[in-house]
């Protein structure tokens, strides 16, 4: 709904003022010449422009405001992802550390059986 209503409004507005401004450095005479009208113009569309874009500095501010409000807790989800992510990665070494001695063993003949030992 915003997309189609209120944006629109907004840009015709921003672009309004700007070509009255670009006018006014190329040919500043018709600019001065209808100085009334160009105003008249620019507040019309403001008169329904100001409102629209103060609805949506007020949504973008509650947009910022829950943003603020999550980030302390996706902060902390990150580090306790990071921390269980870093202890996975720290049993899985030790466990390929284990399996590579067994191996080792196992190929220079010092053991003849491989025996799987359970972590409780």
């Amino acid at each position: 709904m915003v997309k189609r209503t209120v944006l629109p409004v907004i840009y015709l507005w921003m672009s309004a003022a700007g070509a009255v401004v670009w006018m006014g450095i190329h040919d500043p005479d018709t600019v001065l010449a209808n100085l009334d009208g160009f105003i008249a113009l620019i507040a019309i569309i403001g008169g329904v422009a100001a409102p629209a874009l103060s609805t949506l500095l007020r949504m973008w501010e509650g947009e910022q405001t829950i943003e603020m409000q999550e980030m302390p807790i996706d902060h902390e989800h990150s580090r306790f992802r990071d921390a269980e992510e870093h202890n996975h990665q720290m049993k899985m070494d030790s466990e390929h550390q284990k399996h590579s001695q067994v191996v080792h063993k196992f190929q220079e003949g010092v053991i003849g059986k491989v025996t799987v030992e359970e972590d409780e």
